[in-house]
């Protein structure tokens, strides 16, 4: 299962993990969350705050699971753009796409695909431990920037102060990694939201924020 982690070598340094067997790593995540994940992700789209009409990106979508609810709660006016760097994954999301919903590849640390103030609402969930140590600062950093003035973000990742799910692919490294990542509202603060609010999920800890309106 460990298999299911692979590097990426679109470039010559690294970028982070790309997970490809999305299905099995999604299966064992809501095997792990005691099947309460749709109820988890519903939480996580309200926590957001995205609401009708719109425009949210959801940094690393993989299979575009929470995209999908959070084009629901943006409705056929608004709009949901997920982006993740496995091809496989986002075929899989492109063909289950609702109408209000578009994939494309990239990674958390690079968004210079979108413009600047571009999006209402911007989420990670599951994402932030593959990024980079390095880059993770960055990755903050980029989506603060297509982040609206006044707009909001919401990052989700593992607690490191609880054990993860031991099939889970990529276990072994995930509570580390998760643990390098660092308190995310520090995170959040240092790209320069204005943290509101933090707090727990199952195996989960995550991060609300605001872009302040005046920089």
């Amino acid at each position: 299962m460990h298999q299911a982690l692979r590097r990426m070598h679109s470039s010559p340094r690294p970028a982070g993990t790309t997970l490809d067997r999305f299905r099995l790593n999604a299966l064992v995540t809501s095997v792990a969350l005691g099947g309460r994940r749709r109820r988890v992700y519903r939480r996580i789209t309200a926590l957001s705050g995205t609401g009708p009409g719109m425009r949210v990106l959801d940094v690393g979508c993989s299979s575009g699971y929470l995209a999908r609810m959070l084009a629901a709660a943006a409705g056929p006016s608004g709009a949901v753009t997920g982006l993740d760097p496995s091809a496989a994954a986002l075929a899989y999301a492109r063909r289950r796409a609702p109408g209000n919903a578009t994939f494309q590849s990239g990674v958390a640390q690079d968004l210079s695909a979108f413009p600047d103030a571009r999006f209402d609402v911007v989420t990670s969930t599951l994402a932030v431990h593959h990024v980079p140590a390095r880059k993770r600062l960055d990755a903050f950093r980029e989506m603060y920037r297509v982040t609206r003035p006044g707009g909001r973000l919401l990052v989700a990742d593992f607690d490191p102060s609880r054990p993860p799910p031991p099939l889970h692919p990529g276990a072994a490294r995930m509570r580390p990694a998760a643990a390098s990542a660092g308190p995310l509202d520090q995170l959040a603060a240092q790209a320069g939201y204005r943290v509101e609010a933090t707090g727990t999920l199952p195996l989960l800890r995550y991060v609300s924020a605001v872009k302040p309106e005046t920089d």
